[in-house]
């Protein structure tokens, strides 16, 4: 009887291991290749131009416009700002660092909620170089449009050093969903 017993558990783990060998988990390299794959020039040039039409908005004193330009993305969902935080960043480009000039520095795609956009700006008068930020967004694409989203501290970046990315082999992302409201 513990003869069988063990013939029939040693046969329920060998079906078991074949199982899963058939089913291999979509990894990070997977994601970041179909997600750019899928990418035509239109939604390149699309996401480009909205986020140089948020700097310009910026740079031109169009800063509440500008700001209602920018979402959220809370693990996997995009969610509009609320009140408390637009007014922070009304605040920031308004008070405390305004966008003067800028220069986007960098652009590159990975997967439909984690992409950069890099600008510097400058948020003085003086042009000596010393009074510039970096302006990092986090393009996100949804149900086939964009939405401008801030990078974080816990979003990953092709900026970061290599050590610091994500893993190629890492578990895919989960789909970024929109937050919609009941109808």
């Amino acid at each position: 009887m513990k003869r069988l017993i063990f013939i029939l558990s040693v046969l329920a783990l060998v079906a078991s291991c074949r199982s899963n060998n058939g089913s291999r988990q979509k990894t990070q390299k997977d994601a970041e290749t179909e997600f750019i794959s899928s990418l035509t020039q239109a939604d390149q040039d699309a996401v480009l131009a909205l986020a140089d039409d948020c700097m310009t908005k910026l740079r031109d004193g169009q800063v509440r416009e500008a700001v209602d330009m920018i979402y959220v993305l809370h693990n996997d969902v995009v969610y509009q700002k609320n009140a408390e935080y637009t007014e922070q960043l009304v605040n920031r480009f308004e008070n405390v660092f305004p966008v003067r000039s800028f220069e986007r520095r960098y652009y590159s795609f990975s997967t439909e909620g984690n992409n950069d956009i890099s600008y510097t700006y400058s948020f003085a008068d003086v042009d000596d170089g010393s009074r510039t930020m970096r302006l990092m967004f986090n393009p996100v694409f949804v149900d086939g449009q964009w939405y401008l989203t801030l990078k974080d501290g816990t979003q990953s970046s092709k900026d970061l050093p290599i050590d610091k990315q994500i893993l190629d082999n890492a578990p895919a992302p989960q789909a970024i969903r929109l937050n919609k409201q009941p109808e």
